[in-house]
């Protein structure tokens, strides 16, 4: 700071003597100890400056000497360290506020401040997702994962497509087998493809390794198992029987599991199941499956749900019966059920089964009242 001081001095110096050459010019004498010393005083602040410097340079030398060649290599380092550690932050600075080239061109010029594994590294974070490169060969393993993370974050956006993505988890698990966050987001790439049988393998590897809880797993494998299902008719029930284990209690897969069972001739069986399942939950899709399987003795299942008081029916349950009294030519109870479903619980479904009887019966003005109620729910 000081030689800095001293330059700026000289500097200013330097343009006085130009702008006024007659100060420059002027004698200048100097009596001391029986000498005498005459010169110009331009010369005079010249020589000044000159033996300054030279002492600060002597100094230096004598401190250089004693201190050890390693010390001198550190303060000749000192400076071009602080600015490649300022650009560091100021790539960084762009990179975290967006601005930019997100620190591209300022990362590189900041080189030799941190390993140059973090430097790479660095970079890759200031790229965004869609342009990381799938780096298949890189060096740096941690470099191929940190690129490989970054392209197939699921928030990034925009995104890049499915095959890079897929290019870059493979990188990614080429030189990391078995990495969890890789599992898991090439299993959303299977799920997002429709790849339902890749799905199934890589849910149930990561439910095996617990990296996921059953409670994540469970809900994800059973619709899997029910699009596979829907893909391969010949082996549906293996599939359906696999969701069944696993979420026994929800209504989509015990629909779809019901319907499989109807199929392959067990409809008692799918008819029991769903009546049970009715009598725990209020699952109007259930109740609906129920109503095509019953029809066909609609007054027997209707004196089966008739034998309880309406108090220990649920939604789904006073729907259905509603809906037999109807199938069973029953029209006066159906009507004044579904009525009171629909005023009472102010149900959709009640107001959707109303407006189809009036329609049927041709009462068109009391089906678009019925129409218009249900759309208001």
């Amino acid at each position: 700071m000081r030689l800095i001081f001293l330059l700026i001095i000289a500097l200013a110096t330097a343009g006085a003597l130009i702008a006024f050459p007659d100060i420059a010019d002027q004698h200048l004498r100097l009596e001391a100890f029986g000498w005498i010393f005459e010169t110009r005083q331009g010369s005079f602040l010249i020589a000044l400056f000159a033996l300054l410097l030279l002492l600060w340079l002597l100094r230096s030398i004598v401190r250089a000497i004693f201190s050890g060649p390693g010390t001198v290599w550190r303060s000749v380092r000192m400076g071009s360290r602080k600015r490649r550690e300022k650009r560091l932050r100021d790539g960084l600075a762009q990179w975290l506020d967006h601005r930019g080239d997100f620190g591209v061109k300022s990362l590189k010029r900041a080189k030799g401040v941190l390993p140059d594994w973090i430097m790479e590294m660095l970079k890759v974070l200031a790229t965004p997702a869609k342009d990381q490169q799938v780096l298949h060969e890189h060096d740096d393993p941690l470099v191929t994962v940190l690129a490989a993370r970054i392209a197939t974050d699921p928030s990034a956006q925009p995104k890049p497509d499915l095959a890079t993505c897929k290019a870059h988890i493979d990188a990614w698990l080429q030189v990391h087998p078995g990495a969890p966050l890789a599992i898991s987001r090439k299993a959303d790439i299977a799920e997002e493809e429709g790849d339902w049988s890749g799905l199934v393998s890589l849910l149930e590897e990561e439910w095996k390794q617990g990296h996921r809880s059953a409670h994540s797993v469970k809900p994800r494998l059973a619709t899997a198992y029910i699009r596979l299902s829907e893909a391969a008719p010949e082996q549906a029930m293996t599939y359906l029987r696999k969701a069944y284990r696993l979420l026994p209690d929800d209504h989509n897969v015990l629909l779809a599991y019901g319907l499989g069972l109807i199929v392959s001739g067990e409809t008692p069986t799918a008819t029991r199941l769903w009546f049970s399942h009715l009598e725990k939950h209020d699952s109007i899709d259930i109740a609906d499956a129920l109503l095509a399987t019953q029809s066909a003795d609609a007054l027997r299942a209707y004196r089966k749900l008739e034998s309880k008081s309406d108090n220990e029916l649920n939604h789904a349950q006073c729907w259905l019966k509603a809906e037999l009294a109807h199938a069973a030519k029953l029209e006066g109870l159906a009507f004044e059920q579904m009525i009171a479903l629909a005023e009472s619980k102010n149900s959709a479904d009640a107001w959707q089964s109303l407006a189809t009887w009036y329609r049927q019966a041709n009462d068109y003005e009391n089906a678009s009242n019925a129409y218009q109620r249900a759309l208001e729910v």
